[in-house]
């Protein structure tokens, strides 16, 4: 496991600080439940995303911070149960909120959500807030691309065809 890097927001902010990196998914384990195989994530450390997080000021003055992740996870087609290669190319803004002052910022409409600041802030859990944040509720395969559901049949290995038990009532549909 990753040793947590841990990060004063509001000084990261007001110095314009960056940081930036390769971190492996098996290190945020809340992301192991929409992991297609959350064992081989556990067990080896091949997929990993690069991050940039970068401290500034918006055009109002106010600190924010900037989150640039770039990679791609394995997750599971809920069309067919298979594992399905997603892309992680995102960015986010989050501006960086005194938590005395969260009731009169969080009423305001801004384009960028906010967090409280935070004077040990744990980068990899803010990463890992990210991703979770930005994955498809039901990722799935392109239509008709799923290798394991066929009209009418389900296949359960290569070889191995079965009828669809309800196959048969699409066809009394039609009478």
């Amino acid at each position: 496991m990753l040793k947590q890097q841990l990060i004063d927001s509001l000084d990261f902010a007001n110095k314009n600080q960056e940081v930036q990196g390769e971190i492996a998914l098996s290190s945020m384990p809340r992301l192991w439940d929409v992991l297609a195989d959350s064992n081989d994530c556990v067990e080896s450390s091949r997929e990993k995303i690069s991050y940039v997080l970068r401290g500034f000021h918006d055009k109002n003055g106010r600190p924010m911070m900037e989150i640039e992740v770039e990679g791609s996870c394995q997750l599971r087609c809920q069309r067919c149960l298979e594992a399905i290669i997603y892309p992680l190319k995102m960015t986010s803004q989050l501006h960086l909120v005194d938590r005395c002052d969260w009731d009169e910022f969080s009423c305001e409409k801004e384009d960028a959500d906010s967090i409280p600041a935070n004077n040990q802030l744990d980068v990899i859990a803010l990463l890992e807030d990210e991703i979770l944040l930005n994955l498809p509720f039901a990722p799935m395969h392109v239509a008709g691309t799923c290798r394991s559901v066929m009209e009418g049949y389900l296949v359960e290995k290569e070889d191995q065809v079965k009828e669809n038990p309800f196959a048969v009532l699409s066809g009394m549909k039609k009478r």
